[in-house]
């Protein structure tokens, strides 16, 4: 590792909590990530990289000393390991437009690894990721048990629903759009309609949602949502996505992800203060 990238990573860290941005320079972010339950099963999740800036990748459960660490195109991304299991990532580059470079982590044997992919994202760099494992949630019964009752419901749209238009997701295979969200208490539910662009078409696999928030600190938290499809048909195909909010949690936004890559970012709740019942 050059002694100049050690020197930027010190300035980085030092930094405030929250995303800050250098004058004519670009976001430079702090996120926390929740690994999906089968990592294998859903696109790996992104980290933002650019030419000189270390991004700084730590774990909840570091992987050990004898543990393979592999990221494609060395000769461009430094690698550095820590001490304390974290991982540091300087690309002597930016990476071209929709180049995605892989990067695993082994875990404990038995375990799934995990998997990263870099991008060069214009404006946007990681300085610290932290990548967490979700923790059980005692009421996944009563959870399942609503999201099912919302899938059965005419058109999904219960009584407290905050319809929200607006909200499009687009891709080359499909087109969705929240079509409701019920909030309760800071668990909401949200019903999401998708259908293929082309008639006749299979219907778009719906592998995973995920859900992004801004913490009071500034760090983004992003975590995959409990997600329940129904049936596939001639019609739009329902799924219901639900999470729950951090305390002090704010700007929620809601990402669909097909087989083959991640969708990107939506804005899931307008005027969310004075929209909730």
């Amino acid at each position: 590792m050059r002694p100049g990238a050690w020197f930027l990573l010190s300035v980085l860290l030092s930094l405030p909590a929250t995303a800050s941005t250098r004058a004519g320079g670009p976001v430079l972010q702090r996120r926390t990530l929740v690994v999906p339950s089968r990592p294998g099963q859903v696109p790996p999740p992104e980290l933002y990289v650019a030419a000189g800036v270390p991004t700084l990748v730590l774990f909840d459960a570091p992987p050990r000393p004898e543990d393979p660490v592999l990221v494609r195109e060395e000769g461009r991304i430094q690698l550095g390991r820590m001490g304390d299991g974290s991982v540091l990532l300087v690309p002597t580059g930016d990476l071209a437009p929709g180049e995605r470079v892989l990067f695993t982590v082994a875990t404990p044997a038995g375990a799934e690894p995990l998997r990263f992919v870099l991008v060069t994202r214009p404006g946007t760099v990681d300085v610290r990721v932290r990548v967490v494992h979700a923790q059980a949630s005692a009421d996944e019964e009563g959870v399942e048990l609503v999201a099912r009752s919302l899938l059965d419901a005419p058109d999904a749209r219960p009584a407290l629903a905050i319809p929200q238009q607006g909200v499009q997701y687009e891709s080359r295979e499909s087109r969705g759009q929240v079509s409701s969200v019920l909030w309760l208490g800071r668990r909401f539910f949200v019903t999401v309609s998708v259908r293929g662009r082309q008639k006749g078409a299979p219907p778009w696999r719906l592998v995973q949602a995920r859900l992004r928030v801004t913490l009071p600190d500034g760090v983004l938290l992003e975590w995959p949502a409990r997600l329940l499809s129904g049936a596939a048909g001639p019609k739009p195909q329902r799924h219901i996505v639900t999470g729950q909010l951090p305390d002090g949690a704010s700007e929620v936004e809601l990402a669909l992800d097909g087989e083959d890559a991640p969708g990107p970012f939506r804005p899931l709740v307008q005027q969310e203060e004075s929209s909730r019942p």
